[in-house]
């Protein structure tokens, strides 16, 4: 099964190649969570603030179905 993965920010450097204008697709096991899919693509779990699965926010614990989005945020400073 596939998910679409989005990534936002400084995540981008942990996957080589990413283009934030498509995003990347990739091939998961049924059964997969959410930081299962995070540790596949390097992404350090201390640098994913905010997780949406099909626009809705979602824990790292949660099961992927297959055929969704999956955006990874970074926390934002700022002032």
């Amino acid at each position: 099964m596939a998910v679409h993965v989005l990534l936002a920010a400084t995540l981008r450097k942990h996957l080589p190649g990413y283009d934030p204008l498509t995003g990347r697709r990739v091939e998961v096991h049924p059964g997969t969570t959410v930081r299962e899919l995070a540790s596949s693509l390097n992404l350090p779990e201390d640098e994913v603030k905010l997780v949406m699965v099909n626009g809705v926010i979602a824990s790292l614990d949660q099961v992927l179905q297959g055929d969704e989005r999956v955006a990874f945020f970074p926390p934002v400073g700022g002032g």
